[in-house]
């Protein structure tokens, strides 16, 4: 048996991938060619340091797709309201506090069909994050803000299922990894360690 050559290592990957992304008009990223809008929600996961102050906290999405003809390519704004709650072990510290994220982000898409109904794809991008950390000091009893608004990337996957074979409507569910740069005044200033804020999102919910 003769072992494939460079060049025919190189040649069938590349003849699947123009096979893959030219077949069929079926092949259209996160739904059907032109503009849609879509509502989501679901949880937020501490991850890294974020995983010693927050417990698991929640969020909502309202986003803006584009596609790009029969390509399975496309593009995505979203703009994100979210809450991660203090672990009860920072109660001697402050108590009531939580850090409300806000952000808007733009996303590269791509995701072929399988067959008629289904849909995998990833998505990737960056954004901007506005983080306020909200709580109320044990000593004296006050209140206290602080917040920062900064750059982000996030990269993830989901899949889509179209709801009917006469309407466009997908519902999805998807998964995303997020991380913030955050600057050493912010993080010292409401007792945090690290750098980076970054969370896990989990969620679900239709296209239109």
């Amino acid at each position: 048996m003769e072992t494939p050559t460079p060049r025919a290592r190189f040649l069938v990957p590349m003849c699947l991938f123009v096979a893959l992304f030219s077949a069929a008009p079926s092949l259209r990223a996160q739904g059907a060619p032109g503009f849609h809008i879509g509502v989501s929600g679901g949880a937020l996961f501490p991850v890294e340091n974020q995983s010693d102050i927050y417990k698991t906290g929640w969020e909502g999405t309202l986003l803006f797709s584009w596609m790009f003809g029969d390509s399975p390519f496309g593009i995505r704004l979203d703009g994100t309201y979210g809450e991660l709650p203090t672990k009860d072990q920072l109660v001697p510290v402050f108590t009531n506090g939580k850090t409300r994220v806000i952000d808007g982000t733009f996303d590269f898409v791509i995701g072929p069909h399988v067959g008629a109904y289904v849909q995998p794809y990833v998505l990737g991008g960056v954004g901007a994050y506005d983080i306020r950390f909200h709580g109320q000091e044990v000593d004296t009893g006050n209140l206290f803000s602080n917040s920062t608004t900064r750059f982000g990337w996030n990269a993830g996957t989901g899949i889509a299922f179209r709801l009917g074979a006469s309407t466009g409507v997908h519902a999805f569910v998807e998964g995303r990894y997020t991380s913030v740069t955050l600057s050493d005044l912010f993080t010292n200033s409401v007792h945090l360690t690290g750098r980076r804020f970054t969370y896990v999102v989990l969620n679900s919910g239709f296209i239109f």
